[in-house]
C-alpha cells in the first residue's frame, strides 16, 4: 500500500503556488497578494528611485498591521460609510474607468469589500493617530513621535519577515 501511494505521489502534477507569505506579524500573515494590491492601487506611496519597491511596501504593511493591532485595542469611532465610498470611488477614478478598476481587482485577486475594509481601517488609524498625537503641533515633532511609536510596536511584536530580495550576483545582503 505504501509503495502504491509513493508511486502515485511521484507522478502527481506539481502543485500551483497561489500566493506567498512575505511576513507574519503576530499571527497575521502578509502575502504577496497584499503587497501587489497595495502597489497596484497605490495604497502605499513608493518614492521614485526606491531600490526595492516590494520591500518598501511590505515594510509599510507591517507598520500598518502593528498600528491596527494597537488601534483595535482602543476602538476609535467608526468612520462615516460615505467617506469610505468616496475613497473607493477615487480609486476607481484613478484607474481610469470602471472596467479598468475591475481589471485591477482581477489582477490582484482583491475584492471591493477588501478595499472597503482597507480604507475603513486607514480612516480608523488616522482618527487614532490624530487623537493620540493631537498635542504635537510641530509637524517634525509629530512625525518623530509617530516613528518612535511604530518603532516601539516593532520591538514588542512577534515579527517574522520571510521576503528576501533577489540580489544581483556579487552584491552583499543588507540587514533589515
Amino acid at each position: 500500500m505504501t509503495t502504491i501511494l509513493l508511486v502515485l505521489l511521484a507522478f502527481a502534477p506539481p502543485a500551483d503556488i497561489i500566493d506567498r507569505i512575505m511576513a507574519v506579524v503576530g499571527s497575521q500573515p502578509l502575502t504577496l497578494s497584499d503587497v501587489t494590491t497595495a502597489t497596484e492601487f497605490r495604497l502605499v506611496d513608493v518614492p521614485g528611485g526606491t531600490p526595492d519597491p516590494t520591500a518598501f511596501v511590505l515594510d509599510r504593511l507591517i507598520d500598518r498591521t502593528l498600528m491596527l493591532i494597537d488601534v483595535d485595542r482602543f476602538q476609535p469611532p467608526e468612520p462615516d460609510p460615505s467617506e469610505i465610498t468616496v475613497r473607493i470611488d477615487a480609486l476607481q477614478a484613478r484607474a481610469g474607468s470602471p472596467a479598468a478598476f475591475e481589471a485591477q481587482l482581477a489582477v490582484t485577486g482583491a475584492t471591493r469589500d477588501q478595499l472597503r475594509r482597507y480604507v475603513r481601517d486607514s480612516l480608523r488609524m488616522d482618527t487614532y493617530v490624530n487623537q493620540r498625537f493631537s498635542t504635537l503641533a510641530d509637524p517634525n515633532e509629530r512625525a518623530a513621535a509617530i516613528a518612535s511609536w511604530i518603532s516601539d510596536l516593532r520591538r514588542r511584536a512577534q515579527l517574522t519577515v520571510l521576503y528576501h530580495p533577489r540580489l544581483p550576483p556579487g552584491e552583499p545582503a543588507r540587514a533589515r
